[in-house]
């Protein structure tokens, strides 16, 4: 039975009983006044009791749906608020009870079907949650900088693998953790909350932008035996204070970049600097004392031919430095490599460069073999700068080859391709290294760990031109056996 109907049939029953009463009164007054006088006192006796019966009747009725019709209205909705609250608070209670089917039901089976509908919202959202956390803590650990989260109460809060390889130190020592308890024990991150405390530079107004992320000191740490270089940044955290509506302070983010590579390429570039003035002072130091030969008269005109052959040799040498130089700055500025391509003859090619070599050859009393493969097509290729590869070939090998050693130069088809490649008898060339001397500045450490003297742009220059025209060059070396460089280019026609 629903609420509503129960409140109807108690009102219904108490108008009832009212309407009786009212027409028991009105059916005695009027039988009181037909009936004879002799009759009339004991029917008046009986109808007042009658009354009273009537009376006392309706009033404990009264009472009766006085305090009843309030309790079928309040003691569901008590019942529902106190479901509705044990579901509101912590618990594993998730559904109100549905005890009968009125409108009170009605109203708890609603709010369930609320309350599914907010868990199910909740569990996606949650989920959502997650999976966005999952995202970010896969990106913070992935990132290859060092990140450290202190928050304003100087509890470390974030901590990822590279910031705790630098700290060395677990992150379950690390986070909660009090900075300045941490500090105590680990001179790193002392060095790092050292900054907090330096003067912030005054930013230009060119950098207002970088002004939140100041440019640190550099660290030096060796985690696994090799040095790596971090350049700390210092970045403020803040959050909306809605009392105050301005941002206030939450902490820092300390960033550590890794910057091993410029650290490097600033080496390699001393090391260039250092190698090219060598190179560079030992020519001009020969050219001057020859230059001075010369001013002798004794010298007979043999003698002289000998040292200005000599002159010519090293300028030669030094133009192939500064060629090199003039070369690796037009391709840093990003222009592109002008090509004549047209039918080459390789034995050409093979001969001009031997000739030019010839003085460095007899120099080292090397014994050269040329092996030219016939019958042996034109390369489409540019004349001037494949001639230039096989020059720098030729020279590294009679550079790194022993005295009296023997170089050898093949040339035979490769398919749609024609291969040229210089054998020598050197010290040869460990695997690791077959691709850095490729790089520009890269070179190959000697027996006894020194690098080599090269200027490191040689080969470098010669795998661009290869690969502009269309060929590959590579290496193929042992320590102990020798290097054999070799170079492709497509064939003519």
């Amino acid at each position: 039975m629903s609420l509503k109907t129960q409140i109807r049939l108690g009102v219904f029953i108490m108008l009832g009983l009212l309407l009786s009463l009212g027409s028991y009164v009105l059916v005695t007054i009027h039988r009181l006044e037909t009936e004879a006088p002799s009759v009339q006192q004991t029917n008046a006796l009986a109808a007042q009791r009658a009354v009273y019966l009537f009376l006392l009747i309706s009033t404990l009725l009264g009472i009766v749906l006085m305090v009843r019709l309030p309790r079928l209205v309040t003691r569901p909705l008590t019942r529902l608020t106190a479901d509705v609250e044990r579901v509101a608070a912590p618990g594993p209670v998730t559904r109100v009870a549905v005890t009968r089917n009125n409108e009170v039901g009605h109203v708890a089976a609603a709010v369930n079907r609320v309350l599914r509908q907010a868990e199910d919202e909740r569990r996606a959202t949650l989920a959502e949650l997650i999976t966005q956390r999952n995202r970010t803590d896969s990106l913070v650990r992935g990132l290859d900088e060092g990140l450290l989260l202190i928050d304003q109460h100087g509890l470390i809060v974030l901590a990822n693998p590279v910031a705790c390889l630098l700290l060395g130190q677990p992150a379950k020592a690390l986070l909660d953790q009090p900075a300045a308890e941490v500090a105590r024990h680990n001179e790193m991150l002392r060095e790092w909350l050292r900054t907090l405390d330096a003067p912030a530079a005054s930013p230009t107004p060119t950098d207002q932008s970088e002004a939140s992320r100041p440019a640190g000191p550099v660290f030096m740490v060796r985690p696994h035996g090799e040095n790596l270089h971090y350049q700390l940044t210092v970045s403020e955290v803040t959050e909306l204070n809605e009392e105050l509506q301005k941002a206030v302070p939450a902490g820092h983010v300390f960033c550590l970049r890794d910057v091993s590579a410029f650290k490097n390429l600033d080496q390699v570039k001393s090391e260039f600097l250092a190698t090219i003035s060598h190179e560079l002072k030992t020519p001009l130091a020969s050219i001057n004392l020859s230059l001075m030969l010369l001013q002798d008269e004794r010298l007979t005109a043999e003698r002289r031919q000998e040292i200005a052959g000599g002159i010519r040799s090293e300028t030669q040498r030094l133009l192939g430095m500064v060629g090199q130089l003039i070369e690796i700055s037009r391709l840093d500025a990003g222009k592109e490599i002008r090509l004549n391509l047209a039918p080459v003859p390789l034995p050409e090619v093979v001969r001009y460069a031997t000739d030019i070599v010839r003085a460095q050859l007899t120099d080292k009393d090397l014994r050269l073999a040329v092996h030219l493969a016939e019958p042996l097509p034109c390369a489409q290729a540019d004349v001037e700068k494949t001639t230039w590869v096989l020059i720098n070939l030729l020279s590294n090998a009679i550079r790194y080859s022993p005295h009296g050693a023997a170089l050898t130069i093949r040339v035979v088809p490769w398919g749609e391709m024609v291969q040229l490649s210089v054998e020598d008898q050197g010290p040869g060339i460990a695997k690791e290294y077959h691709q850095r001397i490729f790089q520009r500045f890269g070179g190959v450490l000697g027996p006894a760990g020194q690098q080599r003297g090269s200027s490191g742009l040689g080969l470098s220059i010669s795998r661009e031109f290869i690969t502009a025209q269309g060929g590959q060059l590579w290496v193929e070396s042992q320590p102990g056996a020798g290097s054999c460089f070799t170079f492709t280019l497509p064939a003519a026609g």
